[in-house]
């Protein structure tokens, strides 16, 4: 029998070796496992070996804490099986005998923390690594290798056996940092829930479970140096006058860590500041700048009211609060925020001002960043590393920051170009609140990690990425719906060799990943919107299409709110008038997608040519210009995809409609939503014009409605035109700039959101 030390050694030459041998025979018409993400390579050969009550587990000798990994195998094959194989440690051939082997590697200068090699042969699988990380990465390749039906305890009392196909896979990741941001503060989710979704990130090979644990909507946390905030700022009344709320408990916490730290899941906690503040504030008031009082906020969007710079009893309050965070949570990381902090208080507090002119900083930006440095300090005097959103970047970065990047990827660029770390999760592609209109599975998958413009030793400050799950209009009972199948998408993005991407082998095994999904009783949503809509023009009549953006669904319609049983589509619709259509997607097994309105318009303006002074915002651009003539009407969501969004500026919008119209009833939509510093226009001016350049006035618009209304509402500019013959007409609309005062995003960029243009 060959020494330990020698079979370890020389273990990776051999596996090396059989991967030139396995490539030389391989099949091509052996089909690829539904392997999610996408190993790095994979070789499949004919045959298989079967694990049955007689296959053992062993641990090679020389690799101490396999133990762990190897108990979490038994038990998962246990756990689905009339049987559950035994653990034995062992060396040399042995291992090689109707076994599932567990051995060490040396390392190489291909390996790295977290790699590993799986071979299945005849007489067994051996997974090799060099640490106990890269061991339970193989596991969980091992794993969907197996049936889709392993994932079932339905099995377990009669299965006897469980069949895998021989092959070679030498995997390792892109990207070492891979993860998921769960926001349990805008709606809580219960600890069986976040072990469930600890679980799924393991099997995707996601490393990072990013815990939102204080908002403005509540503290979830508890804090034993201060009772109150879990008391009082872990419970919110709703308008409706019923009270909502939660938080996990120190012991639960501590619950949660361990699970995930078996998984190999580093659970990172976020406590926000400055901003985002108003629950910690509900319960202790006296860390604003006002000395309140505040309620626990039962609305979203941003609030003014944020935690004190110029008071020291802001920082002994969040460094004890600190003290407990890092005692519950090993993690090298802490993530602090920093993001969505309105100036507006700070600027009138005179202990902020105060704290401005003794640190000789310049705005109230330069004190943000000095804040954030404080904060700094404190955790690197604890041996851990900060993590803040990219306007941590404003008034200057802290020393040794990472910089979390959403706002696109120029923060993430920056914090390179700057030598600090930097992680991604921009809104365009890593927002799995956003509904799959706005991204679908093919846009995750689209994304790329790296920022454009970076040099190969700037790129390796880009730890990696994550995708975000807010919950402001995300219960529990729909987060997974919303996280899958785009997570998907996203594991193999930050895991995979870029070169072993392609969509079309994606997307084949999505397809079948989906029987694994069900076993595992994971709420899947929809790969791309079920529903979409499109507009055609004719001269009697407005005519939309119906289609479904995912294969194999069903469309149901009824004109007019309710679907019901429906009528099933199968024809544009040709609508002569104004109304509503509603539409159901049904899947072949009878699922039923929620209900997709639309309200539409017929006027004669549809489809004229339009020019936008100014481009929308990029996350806000219904399509292009020409959606403002298209019939379809947004509805109160501003993010349904067709609403343009201006940003702080005036609009100015010119219609061509290529030959002279009447002008009569002229109408313009516009979305009020405060809460999300959506405002309607302080007036709108329109005019007319033969030839493009000279103008008449028609007169100007105004709105009734009470500016601080909170509720999301559509409201309608209008004006008579007179019956003017015009080929151009002109709408200019007036934005209120800033956030007023009186605002919980005060001194904010205000936004104008426009619908449709309307001519009769």
């Amino acid at each position: 029998m060959r020494s330990t030390c020698f079979s370890r050694l020389l273990l990776p030459t051999l596996l090396v070796l059989a991967a030139s041998r396995l490539f030389a025979q391989y099949q091509p018409d052996v089909v690829e496992p539904a392997i999610i993400p996408r190993p790095a390579r994979v070789v499949m050969q004919p045959g298989s070996y079967t694990i049955t009550a007689d296959t053992r587990i062993l641990i090679d000798t020389a690799f101490g804490g396999a133990e762990a990994t190897a108990r979490y195998l038994a038990e998962m094959i246990g756990g689905v099986s009339s049987f559950t194989p035994r653990i034995e440690t062992g060396t040399g051939e042995r291992a090689a005998h109707n076994s599932i082997t567990l051995r060490l590697l040396a390392p190489t200068t291909e390996s790295s923390p977290e790699s590993y090699t799986l071979r299945v042969f005849p007489g067994g699988v051996l997974i090799g690594a060099t640490n106990e990380q890269g061991l339970f990465h193989g596991v969980q390749t091992l794993r969907q290798l197996l049936p889709a039906r392993f994932e079932s305890s339905a099995w377990r009392d009669t299965t006897r056996a469980w069949t895998l196909p021989n092959c070679l896979i030498m995997d390792r990741p892109r990207f070492a940092w891979r993860g998921l941001l769960l926001d349990c503060c805008r709606h809580f989710m219960d600890v069986d829930f976040i072990k469930h979704t600890i679980d799924m990130l393991a099997l995707l090979k996601m490393n990072r479970l990013h815990w939102h644990l204080t908002e403005d909507q509540g503290w979830r946390i508890e804090i034993r140096a201060f009772p109150e905030l879990t008391r009082v700022g872990a419970w919110r009344r709703n308008k409706d006058g019923s009270t909502y709320g939660g938080f996990y408990t120190q012991q639960q916490i501590r619950e949660i860590v361990r699970y995930a730290s078996e998984r190999h899941v580093t659970v990172v906690p976020e406590i926000e500041m400055p901003g985002h503040a108003l629950a910690a504030l509900a319960a202790y008031p006296h860390l604003s700048c006002t000395g309140g009082p505040f309620d626990v906020a039962n609305d979203w969007g941003v609030f003014k009211d944020i935690f004190c710079a110029g008071k020291d009893d802001t920082f002994r309050f969040l460094e004890t609060v600190l003290d407990e965070v890092m005692e519950l949570f090993p993690s090298e990381y802490v993530h602090i925020g920093g993001d969505e902090a309105p100036k507006f208080r700070w600027e009138h507090c005179e202990a902020c001002q105060r704290r401005m002119r003794e640190e000789g900083l310049a705005d109230e930006h330069a004190l943000q960043s000095w804040f954030i440095a404080r904060i700094e300090r404190y955790l690197r005097a604890h041996g851990r590393k900060l993590i803040g959103w990219d306007e941590i970047l404003e008034g200057g970065l802290a020393p040794n920051a990472t910089v979390q990047s959403w706002r696109g990827m120029d923060g993430a660029r920056a914090a390179a170009k700057s030598g600090h770390d930097a992680i991604v999760s921009p809104t365009s592609h890593a927002y799995f609140d956003y509904d799959v209109s706005n991204i679908d599975l093919r846009k995750v998958y689209g994304f790329e990690a790296i920022p454009e413009g970076l040099t190969p030793d700037e790129a390796r400050h880009i730890l990696g990425g994550e995708c975000n799950m807010w919950t402001e209009h995300a219960p529990q009972a729909i987060v997974e719906s919303k996280i899958y199948p785009r997570i998907l998408a996203m594991s193999e993005v930050l895991w995979s060799p870029t070169e072993r991407r392609d969509w079309d082998s994606f997307h084949a095994r999505v397809r079948r990943y989906y029987e694994r999904l069900d076993s595992l009783g994971v709420d899947y949503g929809y790969e791309a919107p079920p529903v979409l809509f499109e507009s055609r023009h004719s001269d009697s009549s407005l005519t939309i299409a119906l289609s479904s953006g995912q294969a194999g669904l069903q469309l149901l319609y009824a004109l007019g709110q309710e679907v019901g049983d429906g009528t099933p589509y199968r024809t544009a619709l040709q609508l002569h008038d104004s109304g509503t259509v509603a539409v159901v997607a049904m899947a072949p097994g009878g699922k039923r997608s929620t209900t997709y309105r639309l309200r539409y318009d017929r006027h004669a303006a549809f489809r004229a040519t339009v020019t936008l002074g100014a481009p929308p915002h990029a996350s806000y651009t219904a399509g292009g210009a020409q959606a403002l003539t298209d019939g379809l009407r947004a509805s109160t969501a501003f993010r349904d995809g067709r609403w343009q969004g201006h940003e702080e500026g005036d609009l100015d919008v010119l219609l061509d409609f290529g030959r002279a119209l009447p002008l009569h009833e002229l109408r313009a939509g516009f979305l009020h939503y405060q809460q999300a510093w959506i405002f309607l226009p302080r007036e709108c001016r329109w005019s007319w014009s033969m030839d493009g350049t000279t103008f008449h006035s028609l007169g100007k618009s105004s709105f009734d409605t009470d500016v601080r209304a909170e509720e999301a509402m559509i409201r309608e500019a209008k004006i008579d035109g007179g019956g003017v013959h015009a080929r151009y007409l002109r709408l200019e609309a007036t934005s209120m700039g800033r956030c007023p005062a009186w605002h919980a995003g005060a001194g904010g960029k205000a936004w104008i959101f426009i619908d449709e243009i309307i001519v009769r």
